[in-house]
């Protein structure tokens, strides 16, 4: 017996070199993720400013100032409100998608070569496009409207519908991505299911409602996760369309953070703005991983 452990022992032991071999790129990009995200938690407990030698502990201050300050309690509220909105759209319409697709046929063809283009364009450019496209007086949109008989209108220019304009820019960019995942998990379903719904006279509706929504639950979640986390930290999309304008009616939290950083010189405000943006973030991941973890316990 002493024999066959000593036998095992080299291959046990080339066994833990590997796996740690392994597991050392990822102890490195943990660590360069933490040291930064420290860094930056730290800076935010300062009055650091552009070019302050040495700046001092302050505490709760900057975090005290913030939400004393109209600007981000609103900035606040257009992030919350931007999410919303895109999840109250996206969801609905990337499961109308992936229902679409499911079914054979030319538009499934079609349908699934066409989806992903929106996901091979940067979000930048796909911006860049849509706010030539929403010029009140030289855009596409407004143009292919008047053929209807429809007005146009200022998309982007008024506060009004600036930020359903952004939105309906994610829309279209982003919708693809969670048809997809939901497409597959459509196409997970065991079609014993479904046959056994309809034999039982359930109906196309009722087989929809009982077995297919169900079961997509723990996509859904998914889905909003994925979206939620991605709408919240939104940048790309919204500097080079708006720059959180006009009257700061798109001027989300994360649009305040590279302001504060970069326009005002002021990185230990703009780090605390992104402290509290990550805080958001995190609740509501992990509020999302637990109904995901029920709907997936449901399913099961």
């Amino acid at each position: 017996m002493p024999a066959t452990k000593r036998r095992h022992s080299p291959l046990k032991a080339a066994q833990s070199r590997a796996y740690l071999f392994m597991l050392l790129p990822a102890l490195l990009l943990v660590i360069g993720i933490m040291i930064p995200f420290f860094r930056g938690v730290a800076q935010s407990f300062t009055d650091e400013r552009a070019y302050t030698p040495n700046p001092s502990f302050v505490g709760l201050d900057n975090y005290i100032a913030l939400f004393q300050t109209p600007t981000f309690v609103q900035g606040m509220g257009i992030t919350i409100l931007y999410v919303v909105l895109v999840l109250a759209i996206q969801l609905p319409l990337a499961l109308g998608i992936a229902l679409l697709l499911e079914r054979a046929g030319v538009l499934q063809r079609l349908g699934r070569g066409v989806i992903v283009l929106p996901l091979l364009i940067p979000p930048i450019v796909a911006g860049l496009m849509w706010k030539t496209m929403m010029q009140p007086s030289a855009g596409v949109l407004n143009y292919l409207l008047g053929l209807v008989g429809l007005p146009g209108g200022s998309w982007l220019t008024d506060p009004g519908t600036s930020l359903l304009s952004i939105v309906l820019i994610d829309t279209w960019a982003f919708t693809s991505f969670s048809a997809l995942i939901l497409l597959a998990g459509l196409q997970s379903l065991p079609p014993s299911l479904r046959e056994a719904a309809m034999m039982d006279g359930a109906g196309g509706w009722g087989t929809f409602r009982h077995i297919s929504l169900p079961w997509l639950a723990p996509y859904l979640v998914l889905v909003a996760l994925f979206r939620v986390a991605d709408s919240l930290k939104q940048f790309d999309l919204i500097w080079p369309v708006t720059r959180g304008g006009p009257l700061n009616s798109t001027r989300l939290l994360h649009v305040q953070g590279y302001e504060e950083a970069f326009r005002f010189s002021n990185p230990a405000m703009a780090m605390a703005i992104i402290v509290v943006l990550w805080l958001i973030v995190y609740i509501a991941s992990f509020l999302l991983l637990k109904l995901w973890r029920r709907s997936v316990n449901a399913v099961e």
